[in-house]
C-alpha cells in the first residue's frame, strides 16, 4: 500500500534531462495513470478552518474535501487570542499591487559581481515583519506562527528582519521545509511583483497547494494581485478570497500593533 498525496510537493529533479525522462513523476502518480491499482482520496480533513480548506479543495481536490466538525470553525479566539477588526475570519490577503514594492535580485554581500539567482522583495519582507507583529501583539505565541517565503533569498531576508520573534519561537522556511507540517497560524509571502506578470516557479501549484494548506487557525498571505492574477490558478484563488470578502489592500494601514 502506497501513501500520499500527488498533489503536493513535486518530486526534486535536478538533471533536466532526467526529468524529460519520467523522473518528474513519482511511482505513485505513475499508478495513479496507469489505473495500475485503486485509488482511494482521503476526504476529511482534521487540520485547518473551512475557509482555509476551500480553495485548496476546489483548485485541487474537485472540491471533495470535508473539515472535520472539530476543527471547521477552530479560530485564534479559541486560545484567548485579541481580535483583530481590519483581518477578521480565518483567511486574510494583503493585497501589495500598487505599492511599488518590486522584486529584485540581491548582489552578494561577499562578491560584488555576483548576484543571487533567487528572488527577494524588501518590500513584502517589511510587511510580512510588520503582519507577525502585529499577530503577535494579539497574543498569538511566537511557536504558534511559521513564515512561509516562496523563494531562498526572501527567506534569508525575513529571518533578518524578524531576528529577536525567531529567537522567542518563531519560524521562517521555504515551502519545502512545510511539507507535513502546520501550525496555529501561516504567513505566506508570495514575493513576486513586477509589470511582466512573470511568477517563476510560483507556476508550480502543488508546491502552492502545500503553502495554502499549513495553517490550522488563521492563514495571512501577502501577494501581488496584478502580478498573479494573469496565471489561472491564482486568478481562481484572488476569486475565492473576494467570495470570502477576505482582503484588504497594503495600502489601508501599515499593520501597527494592537
Amino acid at each position: 500500500m502506497l501513501a500520499g498525496d500527488p498533489r503536493q510537493l513535486p518530486p526534486t529533479v535536478i538533471d533536466v534531462d532526467a526529468a524529460r525522462a519520467g523522473l518528474g513523476t513519482t511511482v505513485f502518480e505513475r499508478l495513479q495513470d496507469a489505473g495500475a491499482a485503486p485509488a482511494v482520496m482521503l476526504i476529511q480533513q482534521h487540520r485547518m478552518h473551512a475557509d482555509i480548506m476551500r480553495f485548496p479543495s476546489r483548485s485541487m481536490y474537485d472540491g471533495k474535501l470535508v473539515a472535520a466538525p472539530a476543527v471547521a470553525a477552530w479560530t485564534l479566539a479559541d486560545l484567548d487570542v485579541a481580535p483583530d477588526p481590519l483581518r477578521p475570519g480565518a483567511l486574510w490577503l494583503i493585497d501589495t499591487a500598487g505599492t511599488d514594492w518590486t522584486e529584485e535580485r540581491a548582489i552578494s554581500a561577499d562578491d560584488p559581481g555576483v548576484v543571487d539567482p533567487s528572488t527577494r522583495n524588501p518590500g513584502h519582507a517589511e510587511r510580512v515583519a510588520a503582519e507577525v507583529r502585529r499577530l503577535l501583539s494579539r497574543g498569538v505565541a511566537p511557536e504558534d506562527v511559521a513564515v512561509i517565503a516562496a523563494y531562498d533569498a526572501q527567506v534569508r531576508l525575513l529571518r533578518e528582519r524578524l531576528a529577536a520573534e525567531r529567537a522567542a519561537g518563531l519560524e521562517v522556511g521555504t515551502v519545502d521545509g512545510f511539507q507535513g507540517r502546520e501550525k496555529e497560524v501561516i504567513v505566506v509571502d508570495l514575493v513576486r511583483a513586477n509589470d511582466r506578470g512573470e511568477i517563476g516557479f510560483l507556476g508550480d501549484t502543488r508546491r502552492m497547494n502545500v503553502a495554502l494548506t499549513r495553517a490550522r487557525r488563521f492563514l495571512l498571505v501577502v501577494g501581488d494581485s496584478a502580478t498573479l492574477g494573469n496565471h489561472a490558478y491564482y486568478a481562481a484563488f484572488l476569486e475565492a478570497i473576494d467570495e470570502l470578502d477576505a482582503h484588504g489592500s497594503a495600502w489601508s494601514d501599515d499593520a501597527p500593533p494592537l
